[in-house]
């Protein structure tokens, strides 16, 4: 077999790699929209808003690749780009590298198939046996990246993730105050106390209301961290009140998804009530 024959039969392939990993993003990224509904765009600033185009093109191309392959990969590969220069950090350092690497599987098997199809002397059952085989190994591996993808987006927490008491840096108080809500700052800023005990319970105040069962638990299992989703830890309970911001009532529970950082535990607060709820911007340090 020519290494023309080679590199042609290995774009076909490429090439539905892509567009079934691709169609997996989407819809992995349309779930999540569906459940957490659209970013409030017309609040963002302007930084939030490019960011937002961009992870709309990031995706947007890899649907445009089933009907214009190159164009797609190039749409993609470019707001991938974009999103590296609204960073200020490598391309291949950002998080959404995976989607950004099938863009790219687009566009060189768009380039090895644009002209006709090599002769293929002697392809018979042996070769045709092979390929089903083939297809039949990439179609198990996408079911259980599916499984995994399903298990980090429904599971609370996820299956396999780590459990156990937290490290022992994080056990102490921590508190922040929170001044803005989605990008808006709040008339008065809520403060939140929060105190990590050995065995992951959390005790505090947000919002001059007491912490009932709070809990503090790892958020994300391998495969999270591998695809760098969800948060590192993740903290909820209920209050002894509601927590009122920006006039309106919020519900008597929280949720705290927190990354660590160099300057603390990074992350945002969720009071919930009867609308959808608004992140508030938390950055937590230690006493």
């Amino acid at each position: 077999m020519t290494i023309q024959n080679l590199t042609w039969r290995a774009a076909v392939i490429g090439r539905w790699i892509a567009r079934i990993g691709g169609s997996l993003m989407v819809l992995f990224v349309l779930a999540f929209l569906i459940g957490e509904g659209v970013p409030p765009i017309t609040r963002m600033n302007l930084r939030e808003q490019l960011y937002t185009l961009a992870f709309a093109g990031l995706f947007g191309g890899l649907v445009i690749a089933w009907f214009w392959e190159g164009w797609g990969g190039a749409l993609s590969l470019a707001a991938w780009g974009f999103l590296a220069i609204l960073a200020r950090r490598p391309p291949w350092d950002l998080p959404l590298s995976i989607p950004a690497a099938a863009a790219l599987i687009h566009l060189l098997c768009w380039w090895r198939l644009r002209g006709p199809a090599p002769v293929q002397p002697g392809a018979g059952t042996a070769v045709s046996a092979h390929h089903k085989t083939l297809f039949a190994f990439l179609w198990a591996c996408l079911a259980v990246f599916v499984l995994l993808c399903a298990n980090e987006m429904f599971g609370n927490p996820p299956l396999m993730t780590r459990s156990g008491p937290p490290p022992a840096w994080m056990v102490g108080t921590w508190s922040a105050e929170s001044p803005t809500v989605t990008g808006r700052r709040l008339p008065v800023a809520i403060s939140v106390e929060l105190t990590i005990a050995p065995d992951g319970s959390v005790a505090g105040s947000i919002g001059g209301a007491d912490l009932i069962g709070g809990r503090l638990t790892e958020n994300r299992s391998w495969f999270g961290r591998l695809m760098h989703w969800r948060t590192e830890y993740f903290i909820q309970g209920s209050l002894s009140r509601a927590v009122e911001f920006y006039g309106g009532t919020a519900g008597d529970r929280f949720c705290v998804p927190i990354n660590v950082s160099a300057q603390g535990l990074d992350g945002s607060l969720f009071l919930f009530h009867p609308g959808h709820p608004e992140p508030l911007g938390l950055l937590l340090r230690k006493r």
